[in-house]
C-alpha cells in the first residue's frame, strides 16, 4: 500500500479521499453548466419574461404573392412529326477560347398545319437564334415578316406573310448558339472529372422535363411527339482517349473534317422511333465500354471512364436480363436496335430513362466497386435499373398527355422496381421485406400531412413541374398499385396494364385512360375510375378504425376518416381537388380461427363506413383476435378496439409466424402512428414490441427502428427513458448474439437480406448503449483512427452508428479527431459532423456549437444545432439554451432561416415549461413576418399535442417498461 508523508501543520488526503473529491468537483462543475443551459440567468434587477397573455404575440396575417397563372401552353395549329438535330459543343478551354462551353447547333423541324395561323411558335432557352426559313411542302419559302422571344414561356415566335394552311406539311430551319454551362447540370450541360492527375471534359444531357429547349429549338411539350434524325460533331480525340458521341439511336456512319490542324468527327444516328422531346439523349465523352447482346439480339452497352469500366459489368447483365422479363411480362419487345447505360461522375438525378441511352450517376450504377462493395449497393443497382427499363414501356412507349399526370411514368417505375429485382436477384425478398419501407411508408410519411398533394395535380411552371417527381408520384403510385394487385389479382391487373400499352403504343395517355383501359378489361366488374378517383384527385388516405359489436362477436363496424399526424392538422387544399376525404377502400381481413391470409375475406368501404362479417369464412370465436389489411395491400391505416390490439400482441409473444411478416411490420407501423396521432394508447406500440425479442425477420425490426424516434424524443428527458433503452437492449440482444459485426457471412450470395437485419440490429444495439456493440464499434473507430487513409474498418452502411457510439463512449481524444477529421475527408464529413453530437459532455457539446458560429471554419451553425438538438436529452436542452442566447447571431447569419431553427425544437417539446418557453420566445420576436408566425403557431400546436401525448401515455407506458424491465 502507498502511504503519504504527513506534516503536523497540514492536511493529507487518502487516494481514495482524493479520487472522491475529484469526481465530486467534476459534478459540481458539470451540473453548473447544466444549470446554467437548464434554468434561464437572471440579476436582481431583470424584469421577468414578458407573459404571452399581455404582450403583443406574432400576427400570421400575410400576403404571400399569388403565383401567376400559367398560360404558356402552346397552341394546337403545328404539330411537329420530324427533327434534324446538329450539335456542336466546344468541350476544350485550351482550344476553344471563346467558344468553350458553347454550343453550336442547327434545327429543322418538319411540322404540319392542323389549324390555319400565321403565327409559329417554338420553346427555346438560353441561346441566341441567328437565321430562320419557313419552308412549305413543295420547296417554296413562306415569308417571315417578323419574329418576337417571349422570355416568360421561353418562346420564339415567327410571324408569317400569310397563313399557314390547314392539312399542309412544312419545315422550319434556325440555327442558334447556345451554352453548356449549365450551373444545375441540366438541360445540355458541360462537367469534367479527374483521371490519373488529369482533368477531362464531357459533355451530356438531361431534358426532363421541360430542358430539351436548351440544346435545341423545339415543340418542347410531352404530348408533340416526333421522330429525331441526329448529328453530333466533336474532335476525335480528347485529353486522354478517343472521344465518343452517343444518342438514342446506333452510330451508323461518321465523316471527318480538318479544322486548325485537329480531326472533327459528324457522327450521325439512325432515325428515332416516336417520342418526346425529353427523351432526346447525347453524350460527348472519353469513356469505353463492355458490350453484350440482349435476348432477341439487339446491342446492349455499358459505358464509363476507363478506370471503373470493370464495375459495370453487373449492370449490363442485369440489363439484359430485366429487359427480356420486362418484354415477356408485357408481351412487347424493346424496340429500338440497342440499348446504352452511361455511367456519369456528375448527373443531377439518380438516372434518366431516355430511349436506348439510360444515363446514371456513376454510384447508382457501379457495382462492385470500393466502399461500394455491398450488398446494399448491390439491391440499389438492381432496382435502379430495372426502374429505368420498365420507363421503356410506362414513359417512352406510352408517355402522359401533360406532367400532371407523371405518376404514369414513377408510379409505374416505382413499383415494377421491385418486380425486376425480385426477378434478378429474389434472396431479396423485394415484396416482403423491401417494398413496405420503400415504397408504402415512404409514402405515407408525406401523405399523412396537411401539406400533400393529390397524385393528379395540375402545373404549367418549370419548378411546379420538376416538384412533382416527389414520394407522391413515386411512392404513392406504387403503393396504389400493389392496392389494386390486391383486389384485382396480379394476373388480372397485369393484363388490364398490358391493354392499356397496347391501346396507347406510341401515344400518350391521362390517368382516365388508363382506368377506362383496366375497365375494359374482361374478368371484373370494377369501374375503376369511380375507386380511384378517390386515390388521385384527393390527398391523403385513410385510418380504417374496426369494432366489435359487443352483442354479436361474428359483427363488426369499419369507419373512415382522414388520417393526419398531427390531430391540429387541416388539409391545405385551397389549390387541389378532394372528394369529401372519403375513399373505396377494398378491406381485407381474417382472425383467428380462419388464418385465411392466402385468399381472405374482403369488404368494400364505399366512401363511407362498412359493416364487417368476421365468420363470413370460418366461424370466428368470441376470445379470437381479427386482423385487417392482410400483407398491408391497401394503401390505409387500421385501428381496433383495445381488446382486439392486446390479443394481437398476445398472438405475437405466443406464435409470432402466425401473423404474416408484411401484416406484424402493419401491425408495429399503424400502433406507433396511431399512438402520436392521440388515436391509440402508445403502449399498444410497446406492447406489440415485446414479441421481437424472437423475431428473425428483417421488415419487422426495420420498422420499429424507422419509427420509435418521436417516442425516444418524448421520453428521453424523463425517467422512463432507461427502461425504454433496457426494453429495446433486451429485445436487441439475441438478434446481436445471432449476427454481432461480422458481416463476411451477410455478404456471401443468397444473405443478403441477412445483411439488411444486421445492420438494423447493430444500429439499434449500439444506440441503446448495448455493452458489446458500442465495444465493437469503439474498438473499429481506433482501428480507423491509426489509419485513416488506409482501407476503412467499418462498413460504410454501419459508419455513421460506430462513429456515434465511439464518440458517445469514447473521451476527448476521439471527438478531437472526429472534429479534425471532418474538415479533410469529403466522404465521411457529414457522418462525422452528426457524430460530434454524440458527446455526453455539455462543454464539449457547447464548443461544438460555439465553434459553428464562426463562419470561417465551414461549419453551419444551423446543422450543428440540429445535430445536437437530435442526439439526446441532454443536447436538446444545450441546443435551446444556446439557440435562445445567440439567436440575434443566428438571424444576422440566417435571415429569416434562423426562426426554422426554433420551430424545429417544437417536435420535442412537451411539457408546460418547454410551451412557455416558445411563447416568450414568441412574445420577444412578435414583429417576425407574417409567414414565421404561421410556423410560430404551428410549432406552439405541436408543443402542445405533445403535452397532450405526455398526459395520455406516461404513466402507462411507465408502469408497462416498470413491468417488463422487471422479468428481464
Amino acid at each position: 500500500m502507498t502511504s503519504y508523508d504527513t506534516k503536523k501543520n497540514g492536511c493529507f488526503v487518502t487516494r481514495t479521499s482524493a479520487i472522491l473529491i475529484t469526481v465530486l468537483v467534476a459534478a459540481v462543475l458539470v451540473a453548473a453548466v447544466l444549470m446554467a443551459y437548464y434554468i434561464p440567468e437572471s440579476t436582481c434587477d431583470e424584469t421577468s419574461a414578458p407573459d404571452p397573455t399581455d404582450a403583443p404575440m406574432p400576427n400570421p396575417v400575410y400576403d404571400p404573392e399569388p403565383e401567376e397563372e400559367f398560360d404558356g401552353r402552346l397552341p394546337d395549329t403545328l404539330v411537329p412529326y420530324h427533327y434534324l438535330v446538329k450539335l456542336r459543343p466546344y468541350l476544350d478551354e485550351a482550344k476553344d477560347g471563346e467558344k468553350w462551353k458553347t454550343n453550336e447547333g442547327e434545327v429543322t423541324m418538319y411540322i404540319t398545319c392542323v389549324k390555319n395561323t400565321r403565327e409559329i411558335k417554338v420553346h427555346h432557352d438560353k441561346m441566341e437564334i441567328h437565321t430562320w426559313a419557313v419552308t412549305d411542302e413543295d420547296g417554296k419559302d413562306v415569308t417571315v415578316e417578323s419574329k418576337e422571344i417571349d422570355a416568360k414561356y421561353n418562346w420564339f415566335i415567327m410571324h408569317t406573310a400569310e397563313d399557314l394552311q390547314a392539312g399542309t406539311n412544312y419545315s422550319i430551319k434556325l440555327t442558334y448558339t447556345g451554352t453548356i454551362d449549365q450551373s444545375d447540370v441540366r438541360g445540355f450541360y458541360y462537367s469534367e472529372y479527374t483521371e490519373d492527375g488529369v482533368t477531362v471534359p464531357f459533355a451530356a444531357s438531361h431534358f426532363e422535363p421541360t430542358r430539351a429547349r436548351d440544346a435545341f429549338p423545339s415543340f418542347d411539350e410531352p404530348q408533340l411527339k416526333a421522330t429525331f434524325d441526329t448529328i453530333l460533331v466533336h474532335r476525335d480525340m480528347g485529353v486522354t482517349y478517343n472521344r465518343i458521341a452517343l444518342s438514342n439511336m446506333p452510330n451508323y456512319k461518321n465523316d471527318t473534317f480538318e479544322e486548325d490542324g485537329d480531326t472533327w468527327v459528324e457522327a450521325h444516328f439512325n432515325t428515332t422511333v416516336k417520342m418526346s422531346t425529353y427523351l432526346n439523349c447525347y453524350v460527348f465523352a472519353e469513356f469505353i465500354c463492355k458490350e453484350g447482346v440482349a435476348d432477341k439480339g439487339y446491342q446492349f452497352r455499358t459505358w464509363s471512364r476507363p478506370s471503373v469500366i470493370n464495375a459495370t459489368e453487373y449492370s449490363l447483365d442485369v440489363g439484359i436480363e430485366q429487359t427480356k422479363f420486362f418484354e415477356d411480362l408485357f408481351g412487347i419487345d424493346y424496340d429500338l436496335p440497342k440499348m446504352d447505360f452511361v455511367a456519369l461522375t456528375e448527373f443531377a438525378p439518380g438516372a434518366m430513362e431516355n430511349w436506348g441511352l439510360v444515363l446514371y450517376r456513376e454510384s447508382r450504377m457501379l457495382y462492385p466497386i470500393g466502399d461500394l462493395d455491398t450488398p446494399a449497393t448491390k439491391k440499389g443497382v438492381a432496382m435502379i435499373v430495372g426502374h429505368e427499363l420498365l420507363h421503356q414501356w410506362f414513359g417512352n412507349y406510352v408517355t402522359m398527355e401533360w406532367w400532371d399526370h407523371i405518376w404514369l411514368n414513377e408510379g409505374f417505375a416505382s413499383y415494377f422496381q421491385h418486380s425486376a429485382a425480385d426477378h434478378s436477384e429474389p434472396q431479396y425478398d423485394f415484396f416482403n421485406q423491401i417494398f413496405l419501407e420503400d415504397e408504402t411508408y415512404s409514402a405515407m410519411a408525406v401523405d399523412q400531412l396537411g401539406t400533400s398533394r393529390p397524385m393528379v395535380t395540375p402545373v404549367g411552371w418549370y419548378d411546379d413541374i420538376r416538384s412533382l417527381f416527389d414520394r407522391i408520384s413515386y411512392e404513392k403510385g406504387a403503393a396504389i398499385i400493389i392496392m389494386m394487385k390486391g383486389f384485382l389479382g396480379e394476373e388480372l391487373m397485369l393484363e388490364c396494364f398490358r391493354n392499356y400499352l397496347n391501346e396507347y403504343l406510341f401515344d400518350n395517355a391521362h390517368t382516365d385512360d388508363l382506368w377506362q383501359s383496366m375497365t375494359d378489361t374482361p374478368g371484373h366488374d370494377y369501374n375503376m375510375k369511380l375507386i380511384m378517383d378517390t386515390w388521385t384527385l384527393q390527398m391523403g388516405f385513410p385510418v380504417v378504425s374496426i369494432n366489435r359489436h359487443t352483442e354479436d362477436h361474428t359483427k363488426a363496424t369499419a369507419d373512415q376518416e382522414h388520417y393526419l399526424l398531427y390531430p391540429f392538422d387541416e388539409p391545405q387544399d385551397d389549390d387541389y381537388t378532394n372528394m369529401g376525404y372519403k375513399w373505396y377502400v377494398p378491406l381485407s381481413y381474417t382472425h383467428q380461427t380462419e388464418q385465411n391470409f392466402d385468399t381472405p375475406s374482403m369488404v368494400w368501404m364505399n366512401k363511407d363506413s362498412a359493416d364487417v362479417d368476421l365468420s363470413s369464412g370460418e366461424d370466428i370465436g368470441k376470445d379470437d383476435w381479427y386482423l385487417a389489411n392482410i400483407n398491408q395491400t391497401a394503401y390505409i391505416r387500421v385501428n381496433y378496439d383495445l381488446e382486439n390490439w392486446r390479443r394481437l400482441a398476445q398472438q405475437l409473444i405466443t406464435s409470432f409466424e402466425v401473423i404474416p411478416m408484411r401484416s406484424r411490420s402493419h401491425l408495429l407501423d399503424d400502433a406507433f402512428h396511431l399512438g402520436r396521432s392521440l388515436l391509440l394508447d402508445h403502449v399498444i406500440a410497446l406492447e406489440l414490441m415485446e414479441y421481437l425479442r424472437h423475431e428473425d425477420q428483417y421488415r419487422p425490426w426495420d420498422t420499429v427502428y424507422n419509427d420509435y424516434s418521436y417516442t425516444i424524443t418524448m421520453l428521453w428527458r424523463s425517467s422512463t427513458y432507461g427502461m425504454f433503452e433496457s426494453y429495446l437492449r433486451y429485445l436487441i440482444s439475441p438478434s446481436y448474439d445471432d449476427l454481432g459485426w461480422d458481416f463476411e457471412y451477410t455478404y456471401l450470395e443468397g444473405n443478403e437480406i441477412e445483411y439488411y437485419r444486421q445492420l438494423t440490429t447493430l444500429r439499434v444495439a449500439c444506440y441503446f448503449n448495448h455493452i458489446e456493440c458500442t465495444n465493437n464499434a469503439t474498438m473499429l473507430y481506433h482501428e480507423w483512427m491509426e489509419n485513416p487513409d488506409g482501407e476503412h474498418p467499418i462498413d460504410p452502411n454501419m459508419r455513421s452508428s460506430a462513429y456515434c457510439s465511439a464518440v458517445r463512449h469514447g473521451g476527448y481524444v476521439e471527438w478531437e479527431f472526429a472534429y479534425n477529421r471532418q474538415f479533410t475527408d469529403s466522404d465521411e464529413g457529414s457522418r462525422l459532423r452528426s457524430a460530434l453530437a454524440c458527446s455526453r459532455d455539455p462543454y464539449t457539446l457547447l464548443r461544438y456549437m460555439e465553434e459553428s458560429m464562426d463562419t470561417s471554419n465551414g461549419l453551419s451553425a444551423s446543422s450543428t444545432i440540429g445535430y445536437v438538438r437530435t442526439a439526446s436529452g441532454l443536447g436538446y436542452n444545450l441546443a435551446w439554451q444556446f439557440t435562445m442566447d445567440n439567436f440575434d447571431a443566428l438571424q444576422t447569419r440566417y435571415g429569416n432561416g434562423a426562426y426554422d431553427i426554433v420551430w424545429d425544437f417544437a417536435d420535442g417539446m412537451n411539457s408546460d415549461d418547454e410551451l412557455a418557453g416558445l411563447n416568450s420566445f414568441g412574445a420577444k420576436y412578435y414583429d417576425m413576418p407574417g409567414e414565421e408566425a404561421e410556423k410560430f403557431y404551428e410549432a406552439v400546436d405541436k408543443a402542445t399535442t405533445n403535452i397532450q401525448w405526455v398526459d395520455r401515455n406516461m404513466v402507462a407506458m411507465k408502469d408497462f417498461l416498470s413491468e417488463v424491465t422487471s422479468r428481464m
